[in-house]
């Protein structure tokens, strides 16, 4: 365990790394699912503080860190990339962040250039324009989102542990007897992500508003994965796992808000460098991350990477997926490398 935080601010994220990037997947048409009741609490005011700010001034070390950790993730300096291979013309990989934030959606003019000239955009769904085809997908799979009836929430973890989360449950309104029946995933990602769907100027999430724009310009879009394919990946995530990231997630003294308030101000740093290792460094709950990480991250980069190269045969595409998956050594960008491809920054 890391022990060189000062006391409100040690363990606040023990736990919570990969499930960031867990909890954003759903972002961009969990607005559809809102008007459940038992999960209406969930969403409304998104506001929240950037937690680096107070590290950096209460731990300076720490936060100094945080900042070598994050020079040392490869790729990890851009979130908008050219993508070369000789006799086909470029492409390009933009990092995005599943957020309808009006920061998030000013994008720059490096990236307008290249968006306004391509003959397809490629994101993680096809779908994600059409949110209500979403939310019916996974309504025809009512097992990756309920439970059976014999193991409620209530028989997953040990009765101490239960009570605490349904004490941390009434708090929101919301009785634990009215959601025993959800996976810990889906009770997880929809109480804690505030996920509205448009923002104060009618703005769209960000991979939201790129599939629209694209579509009304008569550019091809196509995605990398089915919505059955990403929700069976956070099902596939343990019951027992997911229940006590939940358990510490409602212990942390921040809440998913800051932590999104964070990533998107780092986000606009185009660091997808210092995004992974604020992630990464301020976890201790080695064991639950590598499942995440593995099943959310990395396996989900590998069917990218080789799912975009016939597109990227053809050349002139945009391919946008969330800015986590570009860094580090099995990031798309390296993994791109590795199948031939010249991948370079643009800043």
């Amino acid at each position: 365990m890391r022990n060189s935080f000062p006391a409100n601010l040690g363990g606040c994220f023990k736990g919570i790394a990969s499930r960031i990037a867990a909890t954003l997947l759903l972002a961009a048409f969990l607005s559809a699912l809102a008007g459940t009741p038992a999960l209406a609490d969930g969403f409304g005011n998104c506001a929240g503080s950037n937690i680096l700010l107070e590290l950096r001034k209460k731990d300076p070390s720490r936060y100094q860190t945080m900042m070598d950790d994050a020079a040392n993730v490869r790729n990890g300096h851009s979130i908008f990339w050219k993508i070369e291979k000789p006799g086909v013309k470029p492409s390009w990989l933009f990092g995005t962040i599943h957020s309808s934030d009006e920061r998030v959606l000013k994008l720059p003019a490096e990236f307008r250039n290249a968006f306004d000239h391509i003959n397809t955009l490629v994101l993680e769904l096809k779908e994600i324009s059409k949110p209500n085809t979403i939310a019916i997908e996974l309504l025809k799979h009512p097992e990756l989102t309920m439970l059976p009836a014999e193991k409620p929430l209530d028989h997953i973890l040990p009765t101490d542990e239960t009570a605490q989360i349904a004490a941390a449950l009434e708090k929101k309104g919301i009785p634990i007897t009215s959601v025993l029946r959800m996976r810990p995933w889906f009770l997880y990602t929809s109480l804690l992500m505030c996920a509205p769907e448009r923002n104060s100027n009618g703005g769209f999430v960000l991979d939201r508003q790129l599939a629209v724009q694209a579509e009304n310009k008569g550019v091809d879009v196509e995605g990398l994965e089915t919505p059955l394919e990403q929700f069976q990946a956070m099902a596939d995530l343990p019951d027992d796992l997911t229940m006590k990231g939940l358990l510490q997630a409602f212990q942390l003294p921040y809440n998913m808000n800051d932590v999104t308030e964070t990533l998107i101000a780092l986000y606009l740093t185009g660091n997808s460098g210092l995004m992974k290792a604020f992630a990464d460094d301020l976890s201790d709950e080695k064991t639950i991350e590598a499942v995440f990480n593995q099943r959310i991250i990395t396996d989900r980069n590998e069917v990218m990477a080789k799912r975009i190269v016939p597109y990227l045969e053809k050349g002139n595409v945009m391919m946008a997926v969330g800015a986590l998956h570009l860094p580090g050594d099995q990031g798309v960008v390296q993994l791109l490398r590795k199948q031939g491809f010249t991948v370079t920054s643009v800043n």
